[in-house]
């Protein structure tokens, strides 16, 4: 499949969950726990003039939007829909730039180092066709010494492969080290790719310098298990403070999301 074709089979797939996405992404505690985290990262650095890879009902960009010392908060989907949602909230707010394309499109809509920030929450570059040229196309359009926040679905995520294999379930177990990942549904196919820590390195380090990695839900129950440590629970914070200590630790990277920030070079 060619990366056009591609992208229209992801695009058509969240086309789909649209609607419900946002309300789905609210009612997630874990979901508004690591966003708030990543967006604390994306405040640590210039802010400025930012972009979104993969802005989905866009509520990111609503939320950084209403930062002060943003000035503009451009956007990158490739489904329509989504492009659809967030372009009629940003009439309301004009510091908001929703555009249809993906990370490899950065250079056809914006200038050549206009971007203090580009963020990726969630793992939206785990749907690139081709992360190399995304990630060229992307540090083009950053400022000297401006950055990539970006999260990544990991290849490794130990608890998930024990939890898979003692259900009995070694093909889901493995799904993630395969070439092609379906993604999270069940009953729908998302064609994805995991990565490793040194994948990923192998990829940004030649346009740019990596300053921080970071891992999420190591021993904390993922999204999706949200129901096994309850908001607030004595186990949901024990988990989070344990996975926080991991961060010092070889295991940093074996959970459900790793964080990075590269920066282009001044």
């Amino acid at each position: 499949m060619n990366a056009d074709k591609y992208h229209q089979s992801v695009a058509d797939y969240y086309d789909e969950e649209a609607e419900s996405f946002e309300s789905r992404a609210n009612d997630n505690h874990v979901l508004m726990t690591l966003r708030n985290v990543f967006r604390k990262k994306v405040l640590d650095g210039e802010v400025q003039d930012l972009l979104e890879i993969g802005y989905g009902p866009g509520l990111d960009m609503v939320w950084f939007a209403d930062v002060k010392e943003v000035e503009s908060v451009n956007g990158l989907d490739i489904t329509p829909e989504f492009h659809k949602i967030v372009s009629q909230k940003a009439k309301k707010l004009s510091k908001m730039n929703p555009l249809l394309g993906g990370p490899e499109d950065s250079t056809k809509h914006l200038e050549p180092n206009s971007i203090d920030t580009i963020y990726v929450f969630f793992g939206a570059l785990n749907t690139c066709a081709e992360l190399e040229k995304a990630v060229f196309d992307m540090s083009k359009v950053l400022k000297p010494g401006g950055r990539i926040v970006a999260t990544f679905v990991n290849k490794w995520y130990a608890f998930d492969i024990f939890w898979n294999m003692v259900m009995l379930r070694p093909k889901k177990a493995i799904s993630r080290l395969r070439k092609v990942w379906g993604g999270y549904s069940p009953t729908r196919f998302l064609a994805s790719r995991c990565y490793s820590a040194r994948q990923i390195h192998g990829i940004f380090k030649k346009d740019l310098i990596k300053k921080h990695r970071s891992g999420y839900c190591i021993t904390h129950p993922a999204w999706y298990r949200h129901h096994w440590a309850p908001l607030e629970s004595v186990r949901s914070k024990f988990l989070y403070k344990f996975d926080a200590f991991l961060q010092w630790t070889p295991f940093w990277n074996l959970g459900e999301y790793s964080l990075y920030i590269y920066e282009k070079p001044e």
